[in-house]
């Protein structure tokens, strides 16, 4: 089965991030002697950077799916494609960072993110 595929209980993920923890270089390497606090901040960080990549990967398929307009819906000129940008969004569990389709009006000479303007983010 490839990893892909591949489905992980809560418990599964957890023992993950218990190792990513606990490795040599991890943040709890010294489990032994850590207060409750530490273990508990060590851990809300982790979760905090798991949500930010689940997101930021969420994000970045939605911009996928999202059609990009063929008018500029202030003036009503056709809008020219360009290359995807990366856009930073702060949520609530820190800064996000992921690429979305732009199109520019050239008689407006702006640039409009459809998956922004979509999703309300």
């Amino acid at each position: 089965m490839d990893s892909a595929s591949q489905i992980f209980s809560v418990d599964q993920i957890a023992d993950l991030v218990v190792e990513r923890l606990m490795e040599k270089n991890g943040s709890l390497a010294n489990l032994g002697t850590a207060t409750l606090e530490a273990i508990e901040d060590r851990t809300l960080e982790s979760v905090d950077q798991i949500t930010r990549g689940v997101i930021t990967k969420l994000l970045g398929k939605q911009s996928q799916l999202i059609e990009v307009p063929q008018s500029c819906p202030t003036c009503g000129c056709k809008l020219a494609s360009k290359p995807p940008q990366g856009r930073s969004l702060h949520s609530r569990r820190g800064s996000l960072h992921f690429k979305t389709e732009v199109a520019h009006c050239e008689a407006c000479r702006l640039d409009f993110f459809p998956s922004v303007q979509s999703s309300g983010v």
